[in-house]
């Protein structure tokens, strides 16, 4: 479950990071940051699963990953999820 909840958080990320172009730095950057904490404890959060600070950080990226601030004035793609 950890596992598919951080390829599903990167997932919607890179869905809003990648799909245009566009001069959205801050998006863009807070973008980078919620990659980068899948990338580093996505796979700590599977090997040390009682790890709080690891889980929060991940729980962290997961909720920002979705809840539209990234996606603010940015144009998405969601065919991945057809």
């Amino acid at each position: 479950q950890v596992a598919n909840s951080v390829v599903d958080a990167f997932v919607h990320t890179v869905e809003q990071y990648v799909t245009k172009p566009v001069d959205a730095k801050i998006q863009d950057r807070f973008a980078e940051g919620i990659l980068l904490t899948l990338i580093e404890d996505g796979p700590k959060a599977l090997k040390e699963p009682e790890n709080y600070d690891v889980r929060a950080n991940v729980m962290w990226a997961a909720t920002q990953a979705l809840n539209g601030l990234i996606g603010a004035g940015v144009p998405q793609d969601w065919a991945t999820h057809m």
